[in-house]
């Protein structure tokens, strides 16, 4: 299954885990690209130092490709004082114990740390970047010079013509069935709008979750999956055991879109903390300030398998998740699956 990913990416599978923050980690992204697909570690769950370790231990245990997440906005990026004092303010009300608990999320809550993650990363120079909600120029260039490919994770048809044109090198169209921060937009009706619209090659996201989803998403015009939801529910995934079974045992109306965790429209799992603000929706805070409102229960859903408030981030495709496996299971049943389609639709024409 040989795509224009494959071969700029040199991997065997189009198959790609995507970069959940504090679900994919070292083991997940390991598992990934030894099974042949390309597995994305989530980098903005990291401060610096322990961003470069983890891919340090990525490098030590996988020559294949991989990728690193990493979120630029300027609302992160930016050095001003007067900006970051709000989110500052919440973070230092947190108790020494909850600031502890949030060490997943305190790069986003701390100034200059997302810098120092963009200077490990172009130290490291891992074999692949991926962007979400911004596609700095500067960055990109720096990341070609050191022979660092870069793709951007993007929701609509102008943020994807606004990141190639900043260089970058792949999309990755996510439709709105994502799980994670995601747009409005359809995966259905995204995909083929990103294919005419910009001239590199493009991979689909969002409600794709097995071989089903992946041969429609070829069909499409893709070149390659972005894969989360599915993901989670593997052996390798970070996360508490009752949040892997909630997700095998969840249907996709169970997913909301919200602002309650993060400040940005995330696709989670719907719960008491989710019911609540959605009749308090002008009152949530800014991203990613409101990181610091919900404080620990953005991490309660991973560590401690807080079903009733934790945030569970997870995509519509969560229907067609019906147990817990390997990773590279997954992706051998994907590809397996897709193929077989495939050849039975090529032999009906």
């Amino acid at each position: 299954m040989k795509t224009r990913l494959t071969d700029l990416l040199g991997i065997r599978h189009p198959v790609l885990s995507a970069g959940m923050a504090r679900v994919s980690q070292a083991d997940l992204v390991v598992a990934v690209s030894n099974a042949g697909g390309m597995g994305c570690l989530g980098g903005v769950s990291f401060l610096p130092e322990a961003l470069r370790a983890e891919i340090r231990d990525i490098k030590a245990r996988t020559s294949n490709p991989f990728a690193v997440n990493l979120l630029l906005p300027e609302v992160l990026t930016s050095d001003d004082d007067a900006s970051w004092a709000p989110v500052s303010e919440l973070w230092e009300r947190l108790s020494p114990d909850d600031r502890t608990k949030l060490k997943g999320v305190e790069a986003l809550l701390t100034k200059g740390a997302v810098q120092g993650q963009v200077d490990v990363v172009l130290d490291e120079a891992p074999p692949v970047v991926i962007l979400t909600f911004a596609t700095p120029r500067e960055f990109i260039d720096q990341c070609h010079t050191r022979g660092i490919l870069v793709g951007a994770l993007c929701g609509s048809i102008g943020r994807a013509r606004t990141a190639v044109e900043n260089g970058a090198d792949f999309i990755i169209g996510q439709g709105t069935e994502g799980g994670g921060h995601t747009g409005h937009v359809g995966t259905m009706a995204l995909i083929p709008g990103l294919v005419d619209a910009v001239d590199v090659p493009v991979a689909a996201a969002g409600g794709i979750s097995d071989g089903r989803g992946f041969a429609a998403a070829l069909a499409l015009g893709a070149e390659a999956v972005w894969v989360g939801t599915r993901f989670i529910a593997s052996d390798e995934a970070y996360g508490h055991e009752s949040f892997k079974r909630r997700v095998v045992e969840g249907q996709s109306k169970d997913t909301v879109l919200t602002k309650s965790y993060t400040g940005k429209p995330l696709r989670a799992l719907r719960n008491e903390w989710t019911s609540r603000w959605e009749e308090l929706s002008g009152e949530i805070a800014n991203f990613p300030a409101q990181y610091a409102v919900a404080g620990t229960l953005v991490e309660t859903g991973y560590q401690d398998g807080d079903l009733a408030t934790g945030m569970m981030p997870a995509g519509q495709g969560i229907q067609t998740v019906t147990e817990i496996l390997p990773a590279a299971k997954i992706v051998e049943n994907m590809v397996t699956e897709a193929e077989n389609i495939l050849h039975r639709l090529n032999q009906r024409a």
